[in-house]
C-alpha cells in the first residue's frame, strides 16, 4: 500500500506520515513523555525547529513495515509495560490506517524523566 494504483490516481503514503501515526500512538501510553530524537534534534528545537517524527525510522518493504522508536520516559514507571504497550498501540495504530503489516517495531529508552 506504500505506492497503490486505483482507477483515478495513484495513492502514496510517506516514511513521514508512518512516523507519525507511530509518534501519536507511542503519546497516548502512559508514561511516555516525547520521543528522543537525540542532541542534533534537541539542538534544533532551541532554535524553533519542531519535528514531530523525531526519534523514529521508517522501513517500508512491500506490504510490511518496521520501526524504530527513541522514547523519553517517565521516572517511576515500569519501563518493560511501557515499550509493550507502545508496540502494541503502534502496530493497532499503523495496520488500521495504512493496511501495511508491522513486521517489527523496536524500542529504545533513551532517557528517564520526571514527568
Amino acid at each position: 500500500m506504500p505506492d497503490e494504483k486505483t482507477d483515478i490516481g495513484n495513492i502514496k503514503i510517506s516514511d513521514e506520515a508512518i512516523a507519525s501515526i507511530a509518534s501519536i500512538a507511542a503519546k497516548q501510553v502512559d508514561g511516555v513523555i516525547d520521543m528522543d530524537g537525540g542532541p542534533v534534534t534537541s539542538f534544533a528545537e532551541t532554535l524553533g525547529v519542531k519535528n514531530a517524527t523525531k526519534g523514529i525510522k521508517v522501513e517500508i518493504n512491500k506490504e510490511n513495515v518496521s520501526i524504530e522508536i527513541n522514547l523519553i520516559v517517565a521516572f517511576g514507571k515500569d519501563i518493560s509495560d511501557i515499550a509493550t504497550q507502545v508496540q502494541e498501540e503502534i502496530k493497532e495504530a499503523i495496520e488500521n490506517m495504512t493496511g501495511l503489516t508491522v513486521e517489527k517495531i523496536n524500542v529504545n529508552i533513551n532517557r528517564v524523566k520526571l514527568p
